[in-house]
């Protein structure tokens, strides 16, 4: 008798237990979890997208902009080689390093003054390798030490 007793006891523990269980999952929610997962997911491109985005309005901006003093029928030759230029621009910010970039290769890049109007100009490159740790060397602001980590 004693034995049914507990028996019974330890079965109306475990009804009560995954009953609760049940109910916590029916009850918990998970539309914010998943909205709040899926956004931080998907955040790395959104961010990618605004800037791709603000890029190529800045570069339509301007060149719609370029070519409105001059007469109707050489615009759009005018906004055709302002683009060319824009293009060539871009490109050439990589100066001295041209070509020898890895695509999704991460980089510590030094920029310095470059003077004649042009703002900056790369001093230095170092592709970061893994198990090494970088970090600038004693009494220098530009000199990159690295060590075996």
């Amino acid at each position: 008798m004693r034995n049914r007793y507990r028996l019974g006891l330890v079965l109306v523990a475990v009804a009560v237990a995954a009953g609760l269980f049940v109910a916590g999952r029916f009850t918990a929610g998970t539309g914010p979890a998943r909205s709040d997962g899926y956004r931080a997911g998907q955040q790395a491109g959104y961010t990618e997208g605004v800037h791709d985005g603000r890029n190529a309005g800045v570069q339509e901006g301007r060149a719609l902009q370029a070519p409105l003093n001059l007469p109707s029928d050489v615009q759009d030759a005018a906004r055709a080689q302002f683009n060319a230029g824009y293009v060539a621009g871009a490109n050439d910010v990589f100066d001295g390093y041209d070509g020898g970039w890895g695509l999704d290769t991460p980089y510590i890049v030094v920029l310095s003054p470059a003077g004649n109007g042009i703002t900056y100009r790369i001093q230095s490159r170092v592709t970061l390798q893994p198990d090494v740790s970088y970090h600038l060397c004693p009494h220098s602001t530009t000199i990159l030490c690295q060590e075996p980590r």
